[in-house]
């Protein structure tokens, strides 16, 4: 009984991971955990060419702490480019090369107080990356 419900949600993960290929955009879940100090966001799930995390809002440092977590066997670029909100449009602020197997952190320093930044994931590979995101704020 046991090893048929684990095989049923191997396979309805094995599923839903094999969903995510052919869409722009993840499909993700999103999870938090608070701290004496930080609360960290995490977002998880997969994309293929570009993927748009959390606004983050810096109010108490000008940096901004971050990780990401990503598995894939595709060649090509993986960046995580840090953009700032300016006048309404996002720009390109500052950009990190991440491992595409494993874990880096990533921490953007020199950041302006009271700013809007987001960060967007990028594979030039045209393979999907797994991955989970995080941002502590």
């Amino acid at each position: 009984m046991k090893k048929s419900i684990i095989a049923s949600l191997a396979l309805a993960l094995v599923l839903s991971f094999s969903s995510f290929g052919g869409t722009q955009k993840a499909e993700a879940a999103d999870w938090t955990t608070t701290g004496s100090i930080w609360t960290t966001y995490y977002h998880s799930g997969s994309f293929t060419n570009y993927v748009y995390q959390r606004t983050i809002k810096t109010t108490m440092s000008d940096e901004i702490w971050a990780g990401v977590k990503a598995s894939s066997s595709a060649s090509g670029t993986f960046k995580a480019v840090l953009q700032k909100k300016t006048n309404g449009v996002w720009k390109n602020y500052k950009t990190k090369y991440p491992a595409k197997n494993g874990y880096t952190s990533l921490r953007w320093t020199g950041v302006t107080k009271d700013a809007t930044y987001r960060v967007k994931l990028e594979n030039t590979s045209g393979k999907s990356i797994k991955y989970t995101f995080n941002v502590m704020n």
